[in-house]
């Protein structure tokens, strides 16, 4: 090891000496191509995604297989009488479709986070048990799902009964950084749902933790 260290030390000072640069040159050198080869690896990464779009009818998922998460549920909601229970209903993997499974979700603080709600959707037993699907499941903090998330939920189906109708886009969002699971999947570092109306927008965005203060607090502009 110690003389592959010398060789390419020698190999380093010839060439600097060749092309006439300063060992303060040579560094920045070293440094700039730490950075590229950084956002090379990353550009592999992305490139490697596998990124899928489901519809599942009463809403649409675009999916990474990679991360196991989903990146986007779009939905619409609209007034529906409850008629079924989701009481013994458990989530369900797709044929075909790597996603997570119930090993990521166990012994943490990370829910199983319906990106589309089964409380929109409580109209029929088949239309609940859509949203038990991986598919429609993000990694979501605990309190942020049973909390802030979850009573914006209900102002978005009470929006619904007044309007008649209103347009859900739910965006996941991830960083190189994001932590991955033993259990191979990603968890996300926030989320976006973006509540649209006949003629009006808003849009609320929370990162992936125990929030403070209520789902008013966390508005933000539509982009």
């Amino acid at each position: 090891m110690n003389k592959f260290i010398e060789w390419h030390k020698k190999l380093i000072d010839d060439a600097r000496k060749q092309f006439g640069l300063s060992k303060y040159s040579v560094m920045w050198i070293s440094f700039l191509k730490g950075i590229l080869l950084t956002l090379i690896f990353f550009a592999v990464l992305d490139i490697n995604a596998e990124i899928i779009e489901v519809d599942k009818g009463i809403y649409k998922v675009k999916y990474d297989t990679v991360k196991e998460q989903p990146l986007e549920v779009s939905y619409t909601v609209v007034p529906r009488p409850k008629n079924a229970d989701r009481k013994g209903m458990n989530f369900k993997k797709e044929p075909g479709i790597h996603t997570s499974d119930d090993k990521d979700y166990v012994n943490n603080v990370w829910d199983k986070g319906h990106m589309a709600p089964a409380a929109h959707f409580s109209d029929s037993e088949e239309n609940l048990r859509l949203t038990f699907s991986y598919l429609n499941s993000a990694l979501q903090h605990e309190k942020l799902n049973r909390g802030a998330w979850r009573f914006l939920e209900a102002h978005v189906r009470d929006t619904a009964e007044l309007e008649g109708k209103v347009e859900v886009i739910n965006t996941i969002f991830f960083s190189p950084y994001s932590r991955v699971l033993s259990t191979g999947a990603t968890i996300p570092e926030g989320f976006e749902k973006k509540v649209i109306g006949y003629n009006w927008e808003m849009c609320y965005f929370f990162t992936n933790e125990a929030p403070e203060g209520k789902y008013t607090d966390f508005i933000v502009d539509c982009e």
